[in-house]
């Protein structure tokens, strides 16, 4: 329907000077045919007038009585001047009713203003509608403005207590935000340090990594059991190098540890050690070092030779494999001499 009144509207905002053009030219047409049906008029009463003779024109002025309607047989009689002003009235009645209506024609005006009839009716009905879903949407608000007027006024102790520990609530996840935030800080402004201090204390955990506790043996773990076969078991050897125990991320274990080293190894020297005394420490240690490397070198020569002498012979047997020993040779011979005897058959 808004669309229709805009349409409509724009209509005649666009047709309302060619209307007004419109009424105006009608009314000077108007004008103008009246004049000129009055000097019609007059020009043949003239002429009529001097058409007729003075002897006879004397005759009918005495033979026409005065009481005589001069406009006897004349069109415009009353009756017929209101017909004509009835008919004019009806004309621009219909005129303002098609301009109304929209329609072209008049013909058109029946259907439309049927149409509009029927728009008209189910326009009143959802208007009615609206009124109703109005004035109950004002009566839900009006209940509701009432319920939250008990809820607001009826504060028992139970929704008091409920609202005070909603209360305290939100001022412990305050405080705990601005614990959290100050943390944050704390932790970012000591971040490098932090990082620091701990390669520091791995690195004094690796120095002291052998002190308080025995050798460790390290030993190979085979993914299936044929490399578990005696000649590929590689622990045997001596390992020169292997990869570094896995570091302790928990800081309390590791400062106990740290501790419990360092207590260990301040314990072993009680007394105060002389640099001469350092310096014979140093030299026995390097003598016992290269000892231990000497020592392991020559077993695994030996056992490269082991190895060789071992593959020496096994190339040997080889060799002698395809050479036919005593047995085989007499039992070629038997044969042989078996087929020649049945040849000879």
């Amino acid at each position: 329907m808004e669309d229709q009144s805009n349409f409509i509207k724009h209509i005649l905002y666009l047709g309302i000077p060619a209307i007004a053009k419109f009424k105006e030219l009608n009314i000077e047409f108007r004008q103008i045919e009246d004049k000129s049906r009055k000097n019609l008029q007059a020009k043949m009463q003239m002429l009529t007038s001097l058409q007729k003779q003075p002897t006879t024109q004397i005759r009918n002025k005495e033979e026409i009585s005065k009481t005589a309607d001069p406009k006897r047989y004349v069109r415009e009689t009353r009756s017929m001047m209101i017909l004509k002003l009835v008919l004019k009235s009806i004309e621009s009645t219909i005129k303002e009713v098609k301009f109304v209506t929209l329609c072209s024609q008049a013909k058109e005006i029946y259907p439309r203003m049927k149409s509009q009839v029927d728009n008209n009716v189910k326009l009143h009905r959802l208007i009615e509608n609206d009124m109703l879903g109005h004035e109950m949407l004002e009566t839900k608000m009006k209940c509701a403005n009432v319920l939250k007027g008990v809820l607001v006024n009826n504060l028992s102790e139970e929704e008091i207590n409920r609202l005070e520990r909603i209360r305290d609530l939100k001022n412990i996840l305050i405080e705990e935000g601005e614990q959290e935030k100050a943390t944050m800080e704390h932790i970012k402004n000591r971040g490098k340090a932090y990082v620091l201090l701990r390669v520091n204390i791995w690195n004094l955990i690796e120095i002291l990594r052998h002190v308080d506790r025995p050798p460790r043996s390290l030993r190979s773990h085979y993914p299936n059991s044929y490399l578990k076969l005696p000649l590929l078991k590689f622990e045997m050897l001596t390992m020169r190098a292997a990869a570094p125990e896995i570091y302790e991320e928990n800081i309390d274990n590791v400062m106990h540890l740290l501790k419990r080293k360092v207590y260990k190894l301040m314990k072993g020297y009680l007394v105060e050690m002389k640099p001469a005394m350092i310096q014979r420490n140093k030299e026995e240690y390097h003598i016992d070092f290269l000892a231990s490397r000497y020592y392991y070198e020559a077993a695994e020569d030996d056992d490269q030779q082991a190895v060789s002498q071992e593959q020496d012979l096994l190339q040997e047997n080889k060799t002698m494999a395809h050479i036919p020993n005593r047995k085989q040779i007499k039992a070629a011979s038997a044969k042989f001499l078996e087929d020649m005897a049945k040849r000879d058959d």
